[in-house]
């Protein structure tokens, strides 16, 4: 007596709509379970919460033969990465390869970034096969970080032609390899000493080796320029040797003398232990001659 007709049939409507509405929700949730598409978002929020721990890592975009070795290499070196690629079967993948982290998204998309944490991270690698998507990616990287207001990312990238690594360079890529390149120089290389191939293999290529080879640029107000190699006493003070001189037209000196003149703006190829390179850096960009030498 206390309900009029009214307040029952908009108590009984409200009833059956709130019934509706928890039974279509119960049927949502049970076909996400039944699909594994519940299972999937819970994969990825798990992946995403161990991505976004991460540091100064490397977002390698693009799977194929290149990033598995490359892959191979930074876990033997302990160098922490994620793949992205938008490969439906990414999981497999990178079961298979051992990708620590992953993400399934078009590469150069923002939500790849977001989710691969690019944001904290030291470089980018895009190792497509496909030039355009490695000039899109670069693009798209370089653009990001200038909106983020961050200092500029290492850009690695790959081309098959001399043609092609000079317009990534100019695009914004920090590194270009170019494999045909690279193998015609190493099989040249073990066809003229194999046993230098075997050095190579045993000390440059493998992780916590004692030896180190690394590029050192010397700028125009460096001490350095105008002397000779001899002077800057790398060798009988830190253990390191300069292999090689690229000047800045692009001159290659192999085996430089004691004498070879230091010219600005070229690059030392040093050769010795990490702490001896560490030093003979710091040494060579000093604008003044340090006072132990």
């Amino acid at each position: 007596s206390n309900f009029s007709n009214e307040g029952i049939v908009f108590t009984v409507t409200l009833m059956l709509a709130g019934f509706a509405i928890l039974t279509f929700s119960i049927g949502i949730v049970i076909d996400a379970i039944s699909n594994g598409s519940l299972l999937e978002l819970l994969k990825e929020r798990k992946m995403l919460y161990k991505i976004a721990r991460l540091r100064n890592h490397f977002v390698i975009f693009h799977h194929n033969e290149y990033t598995a070795q490359l892959a191979r290499q930074f876990r033997l070196n302990h160098i922490p990465f994620v793949v992205v690629d938008s490969r439906k079967d990414m999981e497999e993948i990178a079961r298979e390869h051992r990708y620590p982290y992953y993400v399934s998204e078009e590469a150069f998309t923002e939500v790849a970034f977001l989710k691969s944490h690019l944001s904290a991270a030291k470089g980018a690698i895009s190792l497509s096969k496909n030039i355009s998507d490695n000039i899109t990616l670069i693009a798209s990287v370089r653009l990001y970080e200038k909106e983020l207001g961050r200092t500029p990312l290492l850009i690695i990238s790959n081309a098959e032609t001399q043609y092609d690594k000079e317009r990534l360079k100019k695009l914004g890529a920090d590194k270009v390899v170019a494999p045909p390149s690279l193998m015609a120089k190493r099989v040249s290389a073990m066809a003229i000493r194999p046993d230098m191939e075997n050095v190579l293999e045993e000390f440059l290529y493998k992780p916590d080796t004692p030896i180190d080879m690394e590029e050192v640029y010397v700028p125009e107000d460096s001490w350095a320029v105008n002397r000779a190699l001899k002077d800057l006493h790398l060798r009988d003070r830190m253990k390191v040797s300069v292999v090689g001189i690229t000047e800045e037209k692009g001159r290659f000196i192999q085996m430089p003398s004691a004498e070879t003149v230091i010219k600005e703006k070229c690059k030392l190829l040093l050769v010795g232990n990490q702490k001896g390179i560490s030093r003979a850096k710091r040494i060579i960009i000093q604008t003044t001659r340090p006072g132990d030498l």
